[in-house]
Parts: structure tokens; C-alpha cells; sequence
């Protein structure tokens, strides 16, 4: 499961996985996960994908794209180092 999730997580940082299709996609792939390490690293994931929205206007608390892929790669990248 953590193969799964860290894959979709690189596909939408490299553009092969559609924000939209990710911000509802992954919170509930996330519902399969048993590592309770890899759910504390991924806490703030589900908040991230609710707080998308392909329409944003100038509302700072809402993510568009490419604020959604960026912090997806900062949460993706702190896995990667730990």
C-alpha cells in the first residue's frame, strides 16, 4: 500500500495524475493503510486534497494545481527521508 500511495503521489508531482482525480483519489486509498507510521506522516494529506479546488479565485485558503503538487511533494519528500 505505501508503494501505491507514494506512486500516486509522484505521478501528480510529475504531472501524469490529474489534480482533481488525485484530491479525491488518494484520502481514500489512505482508508487502507495499516502503517500507522506512514499515517502520521500522511496526517495532513486529507486536509490537503479538501483544501483543492480547480477553480480558485483569491481565496488563500483554497490550493489550485500547482499549490496542490507542491505540497504533496513536500509531504512526499519528507517520506522519502525518513
Amino acid at each position: 500500500m505505501k508503494e501505491k500511495l507514494l506512486k500516486m503521489m509522484k505521478d501528480l508531482i510529475d504531472g501524469n495524475y490529474n489534480c482533481n482525480d488525485f484530491s479525491y483519489d488518494f484520502p481514500n486509498e489512505m482508508l487502507e493503510l495499516e502503517d500507522e507510521n506512514l499515517l502520521l506522516l500522511l496526517d495532513e494529506m486529507p486536509e490537503i486534497c479538501a483544501d483543492y479546488d480547480p477553480y480558485k479565485e483569491d481565496e488563500e485558503d483554497l490550493l489550485n494545481d500547482e499549490e496542490l503538487k507542491t505540497r504533496v511533494e513536500e509531504v512526499y519528500n519528507k517520506i522519502l527521508n525518513m
